[in-house]
């Protein structure tokens, strides 16, 4: 496998367009890009609370990853909602567990 690390720098606009794609590797940027840059977190919180749970384990992650950018970067989240969605996820697929393990490090460290 060849992996190759970019630093997916999309405004809202493109995010909301490659999200509404339905193509992996764009929802998958697009995921990644809001959690690191999306100016508001509510917003971006609820996308990835969108697709934590989709069919699309690729998908779920970058969601769950990018929980992860939202903590670190506001210092808050609502773990009303976010706690659950993280459960389901884990038990909807249990392979996710080290994703949701390294998201859950990241909202103890900072909010």
């Amino acid at each position: 496998m060849n992996m190759r690390y970019h630093y997916p720098d999309l405004t809202h606009d493109e995010s909301v367009n490659d999200l509404a794609t339905g193509d992996i590797s764009k929802v998958t940027t697009a995921l990644i890009s809001v959690g690191l840059n999306e100016i508001d977190g509510a917003w971006a919180q609820d996308v990835c609370l969108q697709h934590m749970n989709n069919d699309n384990e690729e998908i779920a992650s970058a969601a769950i990853v990018a929980i992860g950018h939202i903590a670190r970067r506001f210092g808050t989240l609502d773990m009303n909602r976010v706690s659950p969605a993280l459960q389901q996820a884990k038990r909807k697929c249990p392979a996710l567990g080290g994703v949701i393990g390294s998201a859950m490090d990241d909202i103890e460290m900072f909010t």
